[in-house]
């Protein structure tokens, strides 16, 4: 009888490690899964003493969508509209006629809930900003989509309230694009002009339409990783960086925890104040590069902070040293494609800048 009590609680024993080593299973199952469907939206929008601002945007959203051309071509050209460093597309979302930031840092569509509050909304995640976590993140679903004689049908979006953005600019913006709407095609990006060019590709990333003549680069980086974000290669202090290509930010960045001799090429002119998407503010530095390169190109006096990016890294699920934006843009015309994992640049003569 004691035998077979024994027997009893150690089967009563395993049983219990076993389900509670099923339950521990699950929850970490669960949470593995959430981290990679969680909406991560890191928000830089920073309002500094010298009114610049950053607003680049992520989403986990794997989707890559296929546009239609309505017009007999197989390329379109994008007239970008400017709001101070913003780069704008004029768009038509469903029956809403307004703006969408061109923003290379944002991995999907990113809507402003002012004007698709009442659509059908499903939960998404948490979003987190440069400052720390800004809140909740919904998703809905729109039927259409159309900018320059291209549309894209039955798309989701994240919502979130962009409602700063439009104030501070004093124009509509009914959300932020990236270039996951753009993948499938060759991207060329011209500030100088204000342009935006895609070009359709075949599975090779070779041109469809071959009488078309190519994008000459002065200088062609491969494209690491599979998302919608670009990461490039630049050097300062003979050290390579891993800068994040971003169209939104309306000033470049650098990584405070970055080496000494790096920190040390930099100019530090001011302090200001970064207030992100939610309520927590932090102080950084501006200042200038002086000693930035990419490829043999060296390119000197470019506007810069120095601020922590462990928020960006952990939300690009990559190293991030820096962001290459507004400053950087006018430097001259990129051309990207994801099918090829190319990036390439080819640099504006001086007196064109």
């Amino acid at each position: 009888m004691f035998i077979r009590v024994i027997k009893n609680c150690l089967i009563w024993v395993k049983h219990r490690i076993q389900l509670n080593f099923a339950v521990l299973l699950f929850l970490l199952t669960w949470a593995f899964c959430l981290s990679f469907n969680i909406i991560k939206s890191p928000e830089l929008s920073a309002y500094y003493s010298n009114n610049l601002s950053n607003f680049p945007f992520l989403t986990f959203q794997s989707n890559t969508y296929s546009p239609e051309f309505n017009l007999n071509s197989d390329s379109v050209v994008i007239p970008l509209k400017r709001a101070g460093r913003l780069f704008l597309i004029e768009a038509k979302i469903d029956d809403q006629i307004g703006n969408l930031v061109f923003d290379t840092g944002a991995n999907g569509l990113v809507l402003n809930n002012t004007y698709f509050r009442n659509y059908t909304k499903s939960a998404g995640g948490i979003s987190n900003g440069i400052t720390g976590n800004v809140g909740p993140v919904e998703q809905i679903a729109i039927g259409k989509i159309e900018f320059s004689g291209i549309s894209y049908k039955n798309l989701k979006a994240d919502l979130v309230n962009l409602g700063h953005i439009e104030n501070h600019r004093g124009v509509k913006i009914l959300g932020l694009i990236g270039f996951s709407m753009m993948r499938n095609l060759e991207i060329i990006i011209d500030p100088q002009n204000s342009e935006l060019k895609l070009i359709r590709i075949d599975k090779r990333g070779e041109r469809v339409n071959h009488i078309a003549s190519e994008f000459k680069t002065d200088f062609i980086q491969k494209i690491e990783g599979n998302t919608n974000i670009v990461f490039i290669r630049g050097r300062i202090a003979g050290k390579s960086l891993n800068f994040c290509f971003d169209t939104a930010a309306e000033t470049n960045a650098i990584s405070s925890d970055s080496n000494k001799s790096i920190l040390n090429t930099l100019t530090i002119m001011r302090r200001s104040i970064l207030k992100g998407a939610g309520s927590a503010r932090s102080e950084v530095l501006f200042g200038r590069m002086n000693d930035f390169k990419i490829g043999e190109k060296e390119i000197s006096q470019m506007e810069t902070i120095i601020t922590n990016l462990d928020a960006l890294s952990d939300v690009y699920g990559t190293r991030t040293d820096g962001m290459l934006g507004y400053n950087f843009l006018q430097q001259g015309t990129f051309c990207i494609n994801f099918v090829k994992k190319q990036f390439g640049i080819r640099f504006s003569k001086k007196e064109e800048i």
